[in-house]
């Protein structure tokens, strides 16, 4: 059986994966600012479209990249998504990002920071695996 990407699933996880980013910061921002000692005046300034283009870009790469994967694993189940993607977030983006932070020369970083940092990609990149790993369009 030939798998395809189903694009229809990837843009609307694109979607879906951009609003996440939207919903956790909303949620934990407050929280993350006083991690960072700053105020919400602090930031002010870098919320400008260029933000908002790139995380656009940066969502289109990351969704594309899991349904490629997924569909070149041929997982034909939710549960094989899932899989497929947290074990790309835990090593491409959780392990990287803590070590950095972790053992950077300029900066340590706290763990509840760095756990709200990865939380957001680690609930997008499970529902995107989960989606992808059940919605797939197939052809004979």
């Amino acid at each position: 059986m030939n798998t395809k990407i189903n694009h229809l699933a990837v843009w609307i996880l694109i979607v879906v994966y951009f609003l996440i980013g939207w919903g956790w910061y909303a949620i934990f921002g407050e929280k993350w600012l006083n991690l960072h000692a700053r105020t919400m005046t602090d930031i002010e300034r870098a919320h400008n479209v260029g933000a908002y283009v790139l995380a656009l870009v940066a969502s289109i790469v990351v969704v594309y990249t899991l349904a490629m994967l997924i569909s070149r694993f041929n997982a034909a189940t939710a549960f094989c998504g899932l899989k497929i993607a947290l074990a790309c977030w835990f090593a491409f983006v959780f392990m990287e990002y803590a070590t950095i932070a972790v053992f950077s020369a300029f900066e340590t970083n706290p763990w509840p920071l760095i756990c709200i940092d990865m939380g957001r990609p680690l609930i997008g990149f499970a529902i995107i695996g989960l989606v992808l790993g059940a919605w797939r369009k197939r052809t004979a």
